[in-house]
Parts: structure tokens; sequence; C-alpha cells
């Protein structure tokens, strides 16, 4: 499979660039700005999907899982997740296999109660570290029943290829697990035979080749987790690092990766776990406004690369120094964190087909286009350096853009982070502001964009320009 990475560093000749913005007059980028091209091919073959259902989030089961209480249609939980469109609800982690049991009755009523007024679907997971037939059979039919066609999958289990580490002997291989996982996905198609299976849920891609050969034909979902850093061995890991050319290169490649293998099981590949650190992720890194940037543009690079989802992994307590895109401020009352603004603002391209774009610049720009079912195309343009850029956006033959902004105060600012001048209210809604909006001509749509910003325009070829929201 073909690596098309978006962020680009290359070196661009001059570039003459007329900057003509209307209503609001352009920031004064002065002779620093960065000259960048980028430019949208509508007429190549799709890179992917954006579809209903591909941004999620992810939870400990024993901890912050179904029986916590905590996923119900009280407080701000459910604006959170409509603000993101539909998506999915993935229950599992390293809790499914210390300890977890079953989904209680009130768990279950709470979590149809919040899936029905969201319109979200649930990943659930089996304990497969400990694991007990009869439970298992119980269980699936309980999720099931309960959740009908809001189930997306069962998977069993939770990073297999580490239960070396604890859970089984220091041999235990691929060749141990399948037998294990075939038996402990017999037990699901006991208790709810109409529920899709998935799995494996690696932490790893080693794994998937052979896996997807051997279970082809029983699960209907790859799953695999993937965080592109670690606190646990990258704990000096930087801001710059996680937006840097290399980490991007390092997320296309594995996705790719893990694409290659679910097409060779013929089904679909879904980031069951991923965020920007594994071991909870880096204060100061993983919380603070970089990562709200990374998560926008991994988000697209993930499904440019064959992913039909991710889900980023968090919780919902009151720890707000790792990776969790919610902290906890009291009863049922949660804060959106700088991971979740990212997600949001990628969620502005709506759903459709990603369109192959190229960048030409000397800097580290970012660029993802989308073709929505209406035909309209909206581009989301990234500038991850610390200069500001004079970017033409070429390709679509706009003769008008409306423009959203993500901005913050800094690259480690753990707050103040603006959709369009906007933050996540204590209700949990986010209202941006007016759109601005830029002319287009025959040498593009010249869009100033300030350093560590980022902008999605939506494209109009006749008529005013549309924002989502």
């Amino acid at each position: 499979m073909r690596i098309n990475i978006k962020r680009a560093i290359a070196v661009a000749a001059g570039l003459a660039m007329a900057l003509i913005v209307a209503p609001a007059p352009a920031p004064a980028l002065g002779s620093a700005a960065v000259p960048t091209t980028v430019t949208i091919d509508t007429k190549g073959p799709a890179l992917g999907t954006l579809a209903d259902g591909y941004l999620g989030f992810s939870f400990e089961s024993n901890t912050y899982g179904v029986n916590s209480g905590d996923f119900d249609t009280v407080g701000n939980l459910p604006r959170l997740l409509t603000n993101l469109g539909r998506g999915v609800i993935r229950f599992g982690g390293n809790t499914v296999d210390e300890g977890y049991r079953a989904a209680t009755p009130a768990g279950l009523a709470g979590l149809d109660r919040l899936t029905r007024a969201v319109k979200w679907k649930v990943l659930y997971s089996e304990n497969l570290g400990h694991f007990d037939r009869t439970t298992v059979t119980q269980d699936a039919r309980s999720v099931s029943t309960v959740l009908g066609d809001r189930l997306t999958a069962i998977a069993c289990g939770n990073e297999p290829d580490y239960y070396f580490r604890q859970l089984r002997p220091p041999t235990y291989s691929l060749h141990d697990y399948v037998p294990e996982a075939n038996q402990c996905l017999s037990a699901v198609r006991a208790g709810a035979p109409a529920a899709q299976q998935a799995g494996p849920d690696t932490a790893g891609g080693a794994w998937l080749p052979d896996y997807a050969a051997a279970e082809r034909g029983k699960v209907g979902l790859l799953t695999r987790h993937y965080y592109p850093l670690s606190r646990c061995s990258d704990k000096n890991a930087t801001a710059a690092e996680l937006l840097s050319r290399g980490v991007a290169q390092k997320e296309a490649a594995t996705i790719a990766s893990a694409a290659q293998s679910a097409g060779k099981a013929g089904v679909p590949l879904r980031i069951s776990e991923t965020n920007s650190a594994s071991c909870s992720g880096i204060p100061g890194v993983s919380n603070s406004y970089a990562s709200a940037l990374w998560a926008a543009d991994y988000a697209l690079i993930a499904a440019e690369h064959g992913a039909q989802g991710v889900n980023l992994h968090g919780q919902l307590g009151r720890n707000c120094a790792g990776y969790t895109p919610f902290c906890s401020v009291g009863p049922h009352a949660y804060r959106a964190m700088p991971v979740y603004y990212g997600l949001y603002f990628a969620h502005q391209l709506g759903t459709g087909h990603l369109l192959p774009t190229t960048v030409k610049t000397s800097d580290n720009i970012a660029a993802h286009a989308v073709r929505g079912t209406d035909g309209t195309v909206r581009v989301l343009v990234e500038n991850l350096a610390p200069k500001p850029a004079a970017v033409a956006v070429r390709g679509a033959d706009a003769i008008t853009a409306a423009v959203l902004h993500l901005t913050g105060p800094s690259l480690s600012a753990t707050d103040g982070v603006r959709v369009q001048g906007a933050v996540v209210a204590a209700d949990g809604t986010i209202r941006p502001g007016a759109a601005d909006h830029v002319k287009c001509d025959q040498g593009g749509c010249a869009l100033p964009l300030a350093a560590y910003s980022a902008a999605v325009l939506t494209l109009a070829t006749g008529g005013a320009a549309d924002h989502r929201r």
C-alpha cells in the first residue's frame, strides 16, 4: 500500500501570493510567513472514507466502565458525545483481563439510555485473561439483548501479545493465543449469535498477518492498538516531537500495515485503543494544546491509510495530567481536554471520501481534504511550525471559502483551546463564532495561518460557503 503523508517537509521555491480576506482583515504575517501550497486532487482516487461512527473513545472495563454509573443520560457527557456526531464507545483495556466479570443490569440500563439518546454504538470486551466460558456466554447474551444493533462487536481480551508479561508463561505466542481466542469467541457466539466478533486488540502489529489468516471468516472486525509515543520509554518526548514529520510517517506506516492485514481477512480495521503516548500519556504533552493539533491530524492520517475508526483511550476521573479526552470536575460533569478539541475540529470535515492532497512548503504543514456526499469539499490545514504560513489552497476551483480556526495560547497550554473563538461550555455545548471568509481566484484560496494553528475551509464553487458546527 502506498504511504501518502500529508505532512510534507519539502523545500519550496519562492511563492508570490496575495492575501485577500473578507470581511475580517488578514493577520499581519509579514515577511517571516512561510509560503505554502496545498493542492487538492479532486479527480484522484479516494484515499479512504470518513463515515458515521469513525470517531470514538475507549475506557477501562473495570474502572470507568459500564458498571461505574458514569454512562447514562445525566450530566454533560451526552452533549460531549453528540458534538462529535455518531461514534463508538469501547470498553476494554488492561482491566478487562485483570478482574472484570460482567456488565450489571444497572450499568447496562444506563448505557442503553445513553446510546439511544446520542446514537452511539458500543465495542465491548470479554475477559480472556481469566476466561470463564459460562460467564462470558451469559454476559454476551445480556449485552447483546440490551444494546441490539447498537452493539458494534464483542472482542475477547486486551493486548494478548503482552500476556507473556503476567497472565501467561513467558513463551506465550500467537500459536497459543488463537485456540484460546476461539474458545472465547465460541462462548460469545453461544450467548450472542447475531453479534459481530472482533479481535485481536493487540498492542503491536506482529501478530496481525497470521491472526488475520487464521481467523478469516470468524471475526468481522480487525482491531489493534497504537500509541505513537510512550511514557513508559519516551518520558522526555516533547510536543514538537509529537507533531513531527517522523511521528506522522510512523503513524501512516503502522496503520497502513494493519490495514493490509485487515484486507487479507476481508474485514474493516479499527484502531480500538489509541492516543498520543502509552502508559497514560506524557504530562505537558498529552494534555496540552499540542495534543489537539496532533489528534486532528492523526485521526485523518489513520483514515487515509485504511482505518475505519479510531477510539481514543481515556477515563472519566479527576486525573487531568495525562492523555484523557475528559476530566471530571464534579458528579457527571466533565471538562473537555485539548485532545477532545482536536477530534471536534476534525469532525468539522464531515463525512465523505478523503481526497489526495500534496503540500509544498519548507516547514511542517499538514493538510487533508474530504468531499462530502453533497459534493462539498472541505480542507483541514495545520501549521505545526513556530512560524506563520501563507497558504494557497488550490485544485477545487472555489470562488470563496468559509474558515474555522483552531487556536491555543501555546503548545504546552492545558487550557485556552478555542474553535473559532469558542470553548466547550459547562453543559457540554460548543458554539463556534461566525466563520471567517476568504476569496479565491485562479491562484487558489489565500489562507494566512498563524504558527501552531489549524483551519478548516469549506470551499464553495458557487454562492456563499457554509460551515459545520
